[in-house]
C-alpha cells in the first residue's frame, strides 16, 4: 500500500511537470510592410505629385496545443490504468490593419482672357468728277488750207509728168513757200494758185524747173481735212499762166539751188 501511494505522488509530479511545462505553447509574429508608391505626373499647367502610402502590419498570434498521452501502468494486486487525453483548442485571428493615404489632388486651372485689338481701318474716296470742256471750232476755208491742199493733190501730178517726160517714177520735189505763190482767191471757196516747182532725179543727177499753175476747191466740212478740197484746171487768162504743169523754156533763169 505505501508502494502505491509513493506511485500515486511521483505520477502526479509527472502530470503536473507534463502539463506545465511542455503543453502549453505559445508564439507571436510580427511583421511590418511599408510600401511608398510615388508618381509624378506633369499635365499643363500645373505639376502634380501622387503619392499612395500603404502601411500593413500584421500581428499573429499562434497557440500551439500538445496532446500528452500518459499511461502508468502499476502492477500490484490492483491494476489501476489512467489515460488523460487533454485536447486544446486555440482559434487564432489574424487583425490586418491597412492605412490608406489618400491624397487629393486639386488641378487649379487658370483663367486667361484674351483681349484682341481690331483695328478698323476705313478707306475714304473722294469722287472727283473732270469734266473736259471740248470746244469744236470749225475754221473757215482760207489761203493756208488751199496751198497744203494743193501739195497733197499736186506731187502725184508731179511725179506722172516726170515718168512721161524723163522716165523717173520718184524723185524730190521742192515747191516755194506759202508766201512766194501767186495766188488768187476767187471766193471763200475757190483759189487760183500759181508758183514753181523745182524737181531733182531719185539720185540728184537730173534738176528740171517746172511751173504749175492750178484752181483749189472747196467742197464744205472740215477745211483741215484735204479730202473736202478737189485740184482743177483754172479758165486760161490771156498772155498770163498755162493751167497744169509744164516745163520752164530757159531753166537757166528760173534755176535755183536748194542743196
Amino acid at each position: 500500500m505505501k508502494k502505491i501511494l509513493i506511485g500515486a505522488v511521483v505520477l502526479a509530479a509527472v502530470s503536473l511537470f507534463a502539463f506545465g511545462g511542455g503543453c502549453d505553447k505559445e508564439k507571436i509574429t510580427e511583421s511590418s510592410e511599408y510600401v511608398h508608391d510615388i508618381r509624378y505626373i506633369q499635365l499643363p499647367p500645373d505639376t502634380v505629385f501622387h503619392i499612395d502610402t500603404v502601411i500593413n502590419n500584421d500581428s499573429v498570434t499562434v497557440h500551439v496545443t500538445d496532446t500528452v498521452l500518459v499511461i502508468d501502468t502499476i502492477s500490484t494486486i490492483d491494476t489501476v490504468s489512467t489515460i488523460d487525453t487533454v485536447i486544446q483548442v486555440n482559434h487564432v485571428y489574424d487583425t490586418v490593419t491597412v492605412h490608406d493615404t489618400v491624397v487629393t489632388v486639386q488641378n487649379h486651372y487658370d483663367t486667361t482672357i484674351i483681349i484682341d485689338t481690331v483695328v478698323t481701318v476705313q478707306n475714304h474716296y473722294d469722287t472727283t468728277t473732270i469734266i473736259d470742256t471740248v470746244l469744236t471750232v470749225q475754221c473757215n476755208p482760207n489761203e493756208y488750207f488751199a496751198v497744203a491742199a494743193l501739195h497733197y493733190y499736186s506731187d502725184p501730178l508731179v511725179l506722172e509728168f516726170a515718168y512721161e517726160q524723163f522716165g523717173y517714177s520718184d524723185g524730190w520735189i521742192f515747191y516755194l513757200s506759202s508766201f512766194q505763190l501767186d495766188l488768187t482767191r476767187q471766193s471763200s471757196s475757190v483759189y487760183d494758185i500759181y508758183g514753181y516747182i523745182d524737181y531733182w532725179a531719185p539720185d540728184w543727177s537730173g534738176y528740171y524747173p517746172l511751173e504749175f499753175y492750178w484752181r483749189m476747191i472747196y467742197n464744205g466740212g472740215d477745211p483741215a481735212d484735204l479730202d473736202n478740197w478737189e485740184i482743177a484746171e483754172p479758165p486760161a487768162r490771156v498772155g498770163t499762166h498755162v493751167p497744169g504743169i509744164k516745163l520752164i523754156a530757159n531753166p537757166t533763169e528760173a534755176q535755183r539751188t536748194f542743196r
